[in-house]
């Protein structure tokens, strides 16, 4: 069964975030002050700025109003706006536009930084224990009380592998930010939840829209969790600047942080190929101001990688891929079904289905992708130990200098992007989807995946014995990489085809209404969906897989 782990800080009151709250009023006077200094030293037309920001806010609050914002939004622009074109005089405007500027900024800090309350806390480890094990583990008849199983069963489900103990050892020696791929809603509740249950460290932030806090009851929950709000509908340079100074602030104060450096759930089911780099400088950024301010604290970078068998999202997001990507080649093909039998299809498999999902954590780094050990000191490719500050000096001083944090920010997201592809955990509904998926695909050569996705939108088959086969042959030679310690094999795939192919038939998107694979018979194997088929087949893309499987000269495999 899967034990809960010891908690390195049993007591919440002592938890970094705790404190971090505590003290929630100092630190947006330090991030207010920070901001606006940031702007100064981007652009000292100040008055353009701010111009352009009431203007966009006045259209945001009559295009895409949410309840979540303040009831005296419009009535707010509308006066900032008249306030800025009331005044005529230079000096008089000039101290206008820094006073106007700098309440926007508050106003922005107070909406950005939520709170944290360790009895809000300690409400949502029973919450969510309850909801996950509706998730993971099926439903017992005829049990009452415990009808989907124990919290230790429930924890069984949710398997934590990689650099745990360096982890722990890692937290009191640094700021540690998470950089996840992200695939799912599910991605943040259920790294935190593993966090807590399974890594036994204190709580993290990470950032929610602010669409979520539209709902009341979220909203009161989320606004204790430590959660920051990110609105995306504002795109103006004020509130931008003001989002990526929390972002390197935070660290700076110690705050230990969730980032999804992707940016956004990834549409086709592929990992991340590309990352957004304006978050993560501001690691690069926290950095450089803990030498500044005097602090050898390093920020320390965790990539981790997360394996579902499923995702409740998948049909929506790899529909939103095909529809973008495939324009007139794809055609949406609806189908009859009533919305709730849909919903009843998915209800009933999670009361009657379980399954489990793979939390690994990579080897934590410095921001400059170099290992760290588990005393926290930088070890460079040759094996040495490097001083991390002497990257930031200039002569004998700890300078800022933009350009060379941008280099380092890419070689930073190199090695994250690294660190997914060699420390991603091969499931077996990954890899059998994988391998239905190019076995379809060489059947119709020639066609475009919008195409085939069109001409299949209905049920096919694959022989059994061919997919067993190819299974047998992509394993072999998947093994002699794992053993050059170039990927990683779950316990299931390393079992063999056999094993692989029925625990991939069981889990694979078993909760969706249209299943991706599943047994017809004895010789055949069945689909419902390719397109959800191809979106966990893309997992595994970027591996080099397909090399290892056998030629065919069109043979009769798909039915």
């Amino acid at each position: 069964m899967g034990d809960q782990i010891e908690h390195i800080i049993p007591d919440l009151g002592k938890w970094p975030i705790t404190h971090f709250f505590e003290n929630r009023s100092t630190f947006i006077e330090a991030l207010n002050d920070y901001t606006y200094n940031k702007l100064l030293e981007k652009d000292s037309d100040l008055k353009s700025i701010l111009e352009k920001t009431i203007y966009m806010e006045k259209e945001r609050v009559k295009n895409k109003p949410l309840k979540v914002d303040p009831p005296d939004d419009k009535d707010y622009w509308a006066r900032l706006g008249q306030k800025l074109a009331g005044a005529t005089m230079p000096d008089h405007q000039q101290e206008l536009v820094e006073k106007i500027i700098k309440r926007i900024i508050n106003r922005y800090s107070e909406e950005i930084v939520s709170g944290f309350v360790p009895k809000t806390f300690k409400f949502a480890r029973k919450f969510l224990t309850g909801v996950f094990k509706r998730l993971f583990n099926k439903i017992r008849f005829p049990y009452l009380f415990k009808a989907w199983g124990s919290k230790e069963e429930l924890l069984d489900k949710i398997k934590v592998s990689g650099k745990l103990d360096e982890l722990r050892s890692l937290f009191p020696k640094g700021t540690i930010v998470l950089v996840p791929n992200h695939f799912s809603n599910l991605d943040s509740i259920l790294l935190g939840y593993a966090i807590d249950y399974k890594a036994g460290v204190p709580a993290f932030t990470w950032g929610a829209g602010l669409n979520l806090f539209d709902y009341e009851i979220l909203a009161r929950y989320m606004n204790r969790l430590g959660t920051y709000r990110v609105d995306r509908r504002k795109k103006n340079p004020i509130y931008l600047e003001t989002l990526k100074s929390m972002s390197a602030l935070s660290l700076h104060f110690g705050l230990n942080n969730i980032f999804f450096p992707g940016g956004t759930r990834s549409r086709n089911g592929e990992m991340e190929k590309n990352i957004k780099l304006g978050l993560l400088q501001s690691t690069m950024e926290a950095q450089r101001l803990n030498y500044e301010k005097g602090k050898d604290k390093k920020i320390i970078i965790v990539p981790v990688v997360l394996g579902y068998h499923f995702v409740l999202e998948a049909k929506s997001l790899i529909e939103q891929y095909l529809r973008q990507a495939g324009r007139e080649k794809y055609t949406r093909i609806k189908t009859r079904n009533s919305v709730i039998r849909k919903s009843w299809v998915v209800f009933k498999n999670i009361l009657r289905k379980e399954t489990d999902v793979r939390i690994h954590f990579c080897q934590p780094m410095d921001v400059l992708g170099n290992e760290l050990d588990m005393d926290g000191n930088s070890i460079n490719s040759t094996g040495k130990i490097v001083d991390l500050k002497e990257y930031f000096r200039k002569g004998d001083e700890v300078n800022k200098d933009n350009q060379r944090e941008k280099v380092y920010t890419q070689v930073l997201a190199n090695r994250i992007i690294n660190a997914y592809r060699e420390e991603n955990v091969v499931l077996s509904t990954h890899l059998l989807a994988f391998v239905a998926f190019e076995l379809a695909e060489r059947k119709f050569v020639g066609l475009s995946v919008f195409e085939m996705v069109n001409r299949l939108n209905r049920s096919f088959s694959i022989e059994s014995a061919e997919l067993h086969h190819e299974l047998s042959t992509v394993i072999a030679q998947l093994k002699l990489k794992e053993e050059a310690g170039e990927i990683m094999l779950s316990e299931t795939v390393r079992s063999g085809a056999t094993e692989c192919m029925a625990s991939g038939l069981k889990k694979l998107g078993l909760f969706h209404q249209r299943r991706p694979l599943y047994r017809k018979n004895s010789k055949l194997i069945g689909s419902d969906s390719l397109k959800l088929l191809y979106f966990y087949h893309n997992r595994l893309v970027g591996f080099g897989i397909e090399a290892f499987m056998n030629e065919y000269d069109h043979q009769d495999l798909i039915k």
